[in-house]
């Protein structure tokens, strides 16, 4: 009679588990994280450590021991089985719950769950197919991801857009056709020169089997925070907002457990004092509206060391929803309103979603462009965050904004212009000069980021090659965003200049920096800026 397969974290499954070859953990390549499971059934460990190889998909699973790895995840027993079983998009879901933590580098997660369904060296299989039948609310076991495969024609007016661009831009076209294909599956490009529309093409696949169009709707990322910058900068203009006070002025639920001296503005420079890696909203960024409010406000900040100056503490969420919060306390509307009729319309940036409605995923959620992560060179893998039902119509400040990047061109070119949009004046002159100022200077970190504004990112590179943001020649006047590893905004005011580049495959920060760096540069010298 066949021996039953155990339970998920028994001592009989780790030692199934510890049969494996595990990976080298000195790697970069290698990441390491535990699993706190907050209800482990009796007879199962508490905790687990994970050992993942992105470059050759091997993995080790041992009982946890010693100090947490810089990757921690709080989660149910049924959730730890699906994030290593279950298919990609239950494994994005996850997220969603509202009953997970992780601390440490969050972005992490999108490579581990590229090496999970890729699963090169059939260690996850194995263990999936030594492990018994599901706990109750685990998503279905799944096999492994196919590779994506699969073509799709582009429309005659995309192919008739990226053979003008070619005329005007042909070194930058080849660089973009350069990346597509290898370190990402699609591409949307555009740029504008004193407010004239040069290229606004897309190249490539959006998805498997779904062409990147110039109309198709990419997640900005973080390319979206200037949204937030512009809309306090005009109750800033019209005196009914302060950046310098603490955010527990117009928010007095905020200022408790050690928060009520934060003010806007360290939130907006990203000198707050919460870590990244300890960003209240990581595990729940796209989970219950009540539950991220809850994190958002009982964050408990410990005093620092005496005399310790600010650092860098980049947040990805959890700033800009509490900024976002400040609009209905001031102004009465809530961030998406807000944003919408002030900003959007007046721009003209009709296909802008800061969050689909349910209607909008019904009509086209089938087609969003997904992010695909490549891991050391492996065929980029479509993952499902931020690209679920639940992901895309939450609405997460700063983030989940979706639209073409011909609208994200719009509000730059509205910057350049000194405020004024086809639909009316957003900002004064004074006020653009205010957003764009340098209000953190002298603090640097190994991501590049250096010199910041009003929510916004500014051109570094007079401080060395590391912390060139916007390429080359950019001039030091040059501000915008990027948005993790995947997209670029910026306007040169010197120049006259706004680019936008959405590559819709993660890769490792020093890869994305180079091709970045590389396709901005292209654009300078086909117009002769160099």
């Amino acid at each position: 009679m066949p021996t039953a397969a155990p339970a998920l974290l028994t001592p009989d499954w780790l030692a199934a588990a510890g049969r494996f070859a595990a990976p080298d953990p000195a790697p970069r390549s290698t990441v390491a994280l535990r699993l706190a499971i907050t209800d482990p059934p009796p007879g199962t460990a508490p905790a687990a450590d994970l050992l993942v190889d992105l470059a050759g998909g091997r993995l080790a699973v041992t009982a946890a021991a010693g100090d947490p790895p810089g990757l921690l995840l709080t989660l149910p027993y049924a959730a730890a089985h699906t994030l290593l079983f279950g298919p990609a998009r239950a494994r994005a879901e996850i997220l969603e719950r509202g009953d997970v933590t992780v601390l440490g580098n969050f972005s992490l997660l999108f490579f581990v769950d590229a090496a999970l369904q890729r699963d090169r060296a059939g260690q996850v299989a194995a263990l999936r197919a030594g492990t018994a039948a599901l706990p109750p609310g685990a998503a279905p076991a799944a096999g492994p991801e196919p590779v994506p495969v699969g073509t799709a024609d582009p429309a005659p007016a995309d192919v008739d857009a990226v053979a003008r661009a070619a005329d005007v831009l042909p070194r930058t076209l080849r660089e973009l056709g350069r990346e597509v294909g290898t370190s990402t599956p699609g591409a949307q490009f555009y740029a504008s020169l004193h407010g004239k529309p040069l290229a606004d093409v897309g190249l490539g696949l959006a998805r498997p089997g779904v062409a990147m169009s110039a109309g198709s709707a990419p997640l900005w990322y973080c390319c979206a925070k200037p949204l937030l910058s512009v809309a306090l900068g005009r109750l800033w203009e019209a005196g009914d907002f302060d950046p310098h006070l603490p955010v527990a002025h117009y928010l007095p639920e905020f200022g408790t457990a050690g928060k009520s001296a934060i003010t806007s503005m360290d939130l907006l420079t990203h000198t707050g004092p919460v870590p990244t890696g300890a960003d209240p909203l990581h595990g729940v960024v796209t989970g219950p509206d009540d539950e991220r409010l809850r994190r958002a406000f009982a964050t408990v900040v410990e005093p620092g060391p005496a005399g310790a100056g600010p650092g860098i503490n980049y947040s990805q969420w959890w700033a800009w929803y509490v900024l976002a919060r400040l609009l209905p306390a001031i102004d009465g509307r809530d961030y998406p309103a807000y944003v919408e009729q002030e900003i959007l319309r007046p721009c003209g940036m009709d296909r802008t979603r800061v969050h689909l409605s349910p209607e909008d995923y019904d009509a086209y959620g089938d087609r969003l462009p997904l992010i695909h992560v490549s891991n050391l060179g492996d065929t980029p893998q479509p993952t499902y965050f931020w690209s679920t039902r639940g992901a895309t119509t939450r609405c997460v400040p700063g983030v989940n904004t979706r639209g073409p990047l011909g609208d994200l061109g719009l509000l730059l070119e509205m910057l350049l212009a000194g405020g004024a949009a086809p639909g009316g004046r957003i900002l004064a002159p004074t006020t653009v000069a205010a957003l764009t100022a340098r209000h953190r200077t002298g603090l640097h970190d190994r991501y590049g980021n250096a010199d910041w504004g009003f929510g916004l990112r500014l051109e570094c590179r007079t401080l060395g090659p590391a912390y060139t943001s916007f390429g080359t020649h950019a001039s030091p006047r040059s501000f915008g965003h990027d948005g993790l590893w995947t997209a670029v905004a910026f306007a040169d005011p010197d120049a006259g200049l706004v680019l936008a580049v959405h590559l819709n495959g993660k890769v490792e920060h020093e890869r994305h920096r180079e091709r970045i760096v590389r396709i901005a540069d292209a654009v300078y010298q086909d117009l002769g800026l160099t």
